[in-house]
């Protein structure tokens, strides 16, 4: 799912994603037939573990570990990401860097379970209109930090998360990043679903590049 940016104000998340939505023609219905072309290059997955203990000590192949290490590669790989040839009509161009898509979805899921009826309301509201926490930080092992944290139902983000996802609901996780001359803008979105099945623990972890035009 791709969705479009927020731009709350009085904030470095809204300054940079304002200036972003302007650039792209998403804010103020601007330039709709640039913004329109968009292409999502899938660049790497692996997949983690979400046991506790794992995750407690950031251990290899844990959720922690591995999507640290794939949230630095996707930044690193920034400045020489290759722009999609043909992407843009006439009157537009794509911008310098592209929007890092990082993604976490539990493999298996449960089909029984005492929760199934609210998960699965909760899914259909979710997917509709996920949670969002829009965020700003000044790097990406500050959001590396957060979402280690934010995962585990820990600070105020992830306690108001699991408030909302919870008894047996499981979190799916799509987070649109944005790095503006080291400035990070965050947009998480949190699907809640089905119980994941604790006899797999796993989650697939992904980050793509989303590319889209803008009025030149």
């Amino acid at each position: 799912m791709i969705r479009k940016f927020r731009a709350p104000s009085a904030s470095l998340y809204g300054t940079i994603l304002l200036a972003f939505l302007i650039q792209t023609g998403l804010a103020f219905g601007e330039a709709d037939n640039c913004s329109s072309a968009v292409k999502t290059v899938k660049m790497e997955s692996t997949q983690a573990t979400a046991s506790f203990f794992a995750n407690e000590g950031n251990k290899p192949g844990s959720i922690r570990y591995e999507s640290g290490a794939i949230l630095d590669k996707a930044d690193n790989g920034l400045a020489s990401a290759e722009k999609p040839e043909g992407l843009c009509p006439a009157g537009c161009a794509l911008p310098e860097k592209p929007v890092i898509v990082f993604r976490a979805v539990p493999q298996k899921f449960l089909t029984d379970y005492s929760d199934y009826n609210m998960c699965q309301k909760l899914l259909e509201q979710t997917e509709k209109a996920p949670f969002e926490y829009n965020k700003d930080f000044g790097s990406m092992s500050e959001i590396e930090s957060w979402f280690s944290d934010f995962s585990r139902g820990k600070g105020t983000d992830g306690q108001n998360m699991y408030e909302k996802c919870s008894g047996q609901c499981s979190p799916q996780y799509e987070f649109f990043i944005v790095n503006a001359n080291g400035k990070f803008a965050l947009d998480a979105d949190v699907v809640c679903g089905h119980a994941r099945d604790k006899d797999n623990n796993m989650y697939d972890i992904s980050y793509s590049y989303k590319w889209q035009c803008q009025a030149q």
